[in-house]
């Protein structure tokens, strides 16, 4: 009988301490200390520099990250700057050598997409962008049930992400996320993860067609789109994305895939198959599951060579399908994939 083989810890370094590290990446690192030591956090700002390192055990900090890039005992970094920051650092940090979780979007607009690419493509090292929903438990079992056919052949895609983005709390009161510095503003921050749902529910996005505007007093760039797609393999789709709808009561998340035998939709935590013969089964799903599985992810690629889920390759799949929406707005054309 082959003896458990413990998981070696890997030393990582963050570089930025601001709340998708405090809220969405410590939660499930702190579940894993067999996996993951933080030995050193950077941030420019030596207030929040400091809160993430003593949050984590009181590690070391510093306001400038290539100390990170340059110290033996950091072998992986997270990175989780403004998404108009993020392409240049994940960069710099695969070339010093070191493992790369980085957040969504992989670039601020599709050309620097591209070249991070390019730039990490050929490096002995591991590259993932934090993209949570390709680790997905509940989409993953949407894919499940299309692929067994329990609701025949799929033909469209319905998905859509409303809400009302407060700018005096919370993730909407950052201020990049205010005055973006990237194209697309809100629906390049927030619905890249819709991109990533609609390319694992209907495939490769052959043509699509938006419509977009601003709404929100508050926001800048644009914050609203319609879109609607054509797949590859000859399926519909179609996306409403809004983050100014004051009052919304839809759910946060939804999506629906409908086939010739049946429907699977999807809001919020809970997961539904109906088939034309009226049977139905439905399952819940806690969807904060996908950043410990990203990270576990991340962890056995540096260890045993897992491969990536959430490449950078993925990762500009998915922004190219915001970034082509907004140049068919702009132009008012159908724009080819």
């Amino acid at each position: 009988m082959t003896e458990k083989k413990e998981p070696r810890t890997v030393r990582l370094g963050i570089i930025g301490a601001g709340l998708a590290i405090k809220r969405l990446h410590w939660p499930p690192l702190k579940r894993m200390p067999e996996r993951f030591s933080v030995v050193a956090v950077a941030d420019i700002d030596p207030k929040a520099a400091q809160e993430v390192a003593e949050m984590m055990g009181g590690c070391r900090w510093t306001t400038h990250y290539p100390e990170l890039l340059s110290a033996d005992d950091v072998e992986a970094v997270l990175i989780s700057l403004p998404i108009h920051l993020n392409a240049d650092v994940l960069v710099e940090s695969a070339r010093a050598g070191k493992h790369v979780l980085c957040e969504k979007p992989v670039g601020s607009n599709l050309q620097q997409a591209q070249a991070v690419v390019s730039a990490v493509r050929d490096l002995p090292v591991v590259v993932q962008v934090a993209e949570q929903f390709h680790y997905r438990r509940d989409i993953k079992q949407i894919e499940a049930w299309i692929a067994e056919g329990r609701i025949g052949k799929p033909f469209l895609v319905d998905a859509a992400n409303r809400y009302w983005t407060d700018t005096q709390e919370g993730f909407g009161s950052t201020p990049w996320r205010q005055d973006s510095q990237y194209r697309g503003g809100a629906i390049t921050d927030a619905a890249v993860h819709q991109a990533a749902l609609l390319r694992h529910l209907g495939g490769e996005v052959e043509q699509l067609h938006a419509f977009t505007k601003l709404v929100h007093p508050e926001l800048s760039g644009i914050d609203t789109m319609v879109l609607n797609l054509r797949y590859r393999n000859g399926m519909l789709g179609s996306f409403v994305f809004s983050a100014a709808a004051a009052g919304s009561e839809s759910p946060y998340m939804y999506a629906a895939v409908y086939g010739t035998e049946g429907t699977i939709s999807l809001e919020d935590s809970k997961l539904r198959l109906r088939t034309r013969d009226k049977a139905e089964e439905t399952q819940e799903y806690n969807g904060s599951e996908a950043y410990y599985d990203q990270l576990v992810n991340f962890h056995r690629a540096i260890t045993e060579g897992e491969p990536v889920v959430s490449t950078a390759e993925e990762a500009l799949r998915d922004l190219e399908i915001l970034m082509r929406a907004y140049d068919s707005a702009e132009s008012r054309s159908v724009e080819l994939l």
